[in-house]
């Protein structure tokens, strides 16, 4: 079998950029928009409960505005009733890659959690440059 060189540096040359298209394309999945929600729930009116925000990703997001509700769910319609909201003059929250911010609801802002059979609480977060999402808190 007889190779020529230029036959071998076309192979090379397709081998090399298929595999230079394939570590972007990781790249690309491992730098995507992902923000988690986690939380802290007590019975405790004057400690409160914590909701989490977190930024997985590799660039800063701007939350702009959130929703906390209820929401009940039936084979086709959603009932959503509101728990919380930050006020009207509330301010961009700014979350850094890789961490996080603790939402607090204390005092008059607590609110209760412990019939999920019912009831699921989602959060609704506007981030800036984006639609709006929302996500599964508990339940």
């Amino acid at each position: 079998m007889n190779i020529d060189v230029s036959s071998l540096i076309a192979w090379w040359g397709a081998g090399l950029s298929t595999l230079l298209a394939l570590v972007k394309l990781y790249e690309f999945w491992r730098d995507r928009f992902r923000v988690e929600i986690g939380y802290g729930f007590t019975g405790d009116i004057n400690h409160g409960n914590d909701i989490h925000i977190r930024n997985l990703s590799s660039r800063p997001i701007i939350l702009s505005y959130w929703e906390l509700f209820y929401r009940k769910s039936y084979w086709s319609s959603k009932h959503d009733k509101y728990i919380a909201s930050p006020e009207a003059f509330a301010y961009d929250l700014k979350i850094d890659p890789h961490s996080s911010h603790t939402l607090n609801f204390n005092g008059q802002d607590h609110f209760s959690w412990g019939k999920a059979e019912d009831f699921k609480i989602y959060m609704r977060l506007h981030i800036a440059g984006r639609r709006p999402i929302v996500k599964k808190v508990y339940g």
